[in-house]
């Protein structure tokens, strides 16, 4: 975890780590949304009782980067300090049909390389900030969900009261 990240993003807060379980109100939705458990969770926080359902699930220790995300839904919530590396490999395997359907949890930067990567992909930018696995308070950031996949319709029904929806005009 590259230590000048993770310090900026925890420089508010005093934690010491940006590996935080998903909210409910989210993991709710995103089972929703799939209905049943994710095919694929490559940031769980644990593969015996994951926060998030799902059928596989890679940790920290067994690192989603190193895998090809084969699965018809994937969720990401990944840890922030890193992404830069995260986003761009959610958005190739994607890309390269490894992932059909993909929801990622982001920290909302876009002025960011990595925001970029994903710009011309349905979002919704929530409408409030999150509070993360079992921290005190909410988040000192503002979060959003993207879509990569074939229904945005879908992604908006399900996740749409969680703030406002946007769609790329760009080509």
């Amino acid at each position: 975890m590259p230590s000048a990240a993770l310090a900026a993003l925890t420089a508010s807060t005093g934690n010491t780590t940006d590996c935080w379980n998903t909210p409910k109100e989210i993991v709710d939705k995103v089972v929703e949304y799939f209905r049943g458990p994710v095919e694929l969770d490559p940031c769980s926080n644990n593969s015996d009782n994951p926060n998030v359902p799902c059928i596989t699930c890679y940790t920290e220790k067994t690192d989603g980067l190193a895998h090809q995300w084969n699965a018809n839904s994937v969720f990401v919530n990944h840890p922030y300090s890193d992404s830069k590396t995260w986003i761009p490999y959610a958005r190739q395997q994607f890309d390269a049909g490894h992932a059909q359907e993909l929801i990622l949890l982001i920290k909302l930067d876009v002025s960011t390389k990595w925001y970029r990567a994903i710009a011309d992909r349905p979002w919704i930018a929530v409408n409030r900030r999150l509070r993360f696995g079992d921290a005190k308070g909410a988040a000192p950031f503002q979060s959003a969900l993207f879509y990569l996949g074939p229904d945005p319709g879908r992604f908006f029904k399900v996740f749409g009261d969680l703030g406002n929806c946007y769609l790329s005009i760009n080509p």
